[in-house]
């Protein structure tokens, strides 16, 4: 759990970078101050000026932080006003788009600056269905493979017959066509075409199998 207290600084802004439908938090996600009251602009000016060319390449300065393993993520000492914070997954940043929040920092009582939790959701390029029988759509088919043509993406089925794949590389902009198909044991395979887009997931994207 997350610390609000650290030794000579007071954090005014924390919380936590989520997954979007699994809703387990993110290590290793970035999230950073992109618009500020002029105040804290000023102070980062001084920093960089500091640091020189090493500034840019930083992960961690007082407007740009990493998650820790358990997601999570806080600013210390921040001037009162308006912020916006973005964030992003170095890591996978072809499946996973930015997402900015907003956060108020008040001004100190007694001294102490209120600390302002938010949660930030990061969603993923990906989609989800469920696979039945043709000829009996309340059977639901468990460990059927779906999987992306032409790649190692790929996932099996609950035993509810539910499957999701997510992670999905995708460009920055615009859509990749792919071919979903789904195989199962005792069962034809079945292809679908479609387009994906990243930040995205396709929802309902269910396959009807034919028992050979």
């Amino acid at each position: 759990m997350l610390e609000l207290s650290i030794v000579n600084q007071q954090i005014a802004i924390a919380g936590k970078v989520l997954q979007g439908e699994t809703e387990k938090t993110i290590s290793g996600a970035i999230v950073e101050i992109i618009a500020m009251p002029e105040k804290f602009r000023a102070i980062l000016s001084l920093k960089a000026l500091q640091y020189g060319s090493q500034w840019e390449k930083m992960s961690a300065r007082l407007d740009r932080k990493m998650t820790s393993i358990d997601g999570y993520f806080y600013f210390t000492n921040l001037p009162p006003g308006d912020y916006l914070l973005e964030a992003s997954l170095p890591t996978s940043l072809n499946r996973y788009k930015k997402v900015r929040t907003t956060a108020k920092v008040s001004a100190p009582v007694n001294g102490k600056i209120p600390t302002t939790m938010t949660e930030i959701v990061l969603s993923p390029t990906g989609i989800k269905g469920t696979i039945t029988d043709v000829n009996d759509p309340k059977k639901l088919i468990a460990n059927a493979k779906i999987q992306i043509q032409d790649s190692g993406d790929s996932t099996i089925s609950d035993q509810k017959g539910n499957y999701l794949l997510i992670d999905l590389k995708s460009p920055p902009s615009g859509q990749r066509n792919i071919t979903l198909i789904a195989s199962a044991t005792g069962y034809q395979q079945v292809s679908q075409t479609l387009k994906i887009q990243r930040g995205e997931v396709i929802s309902e994207q269910n396959f009807a199998l034919i028992a050979k």
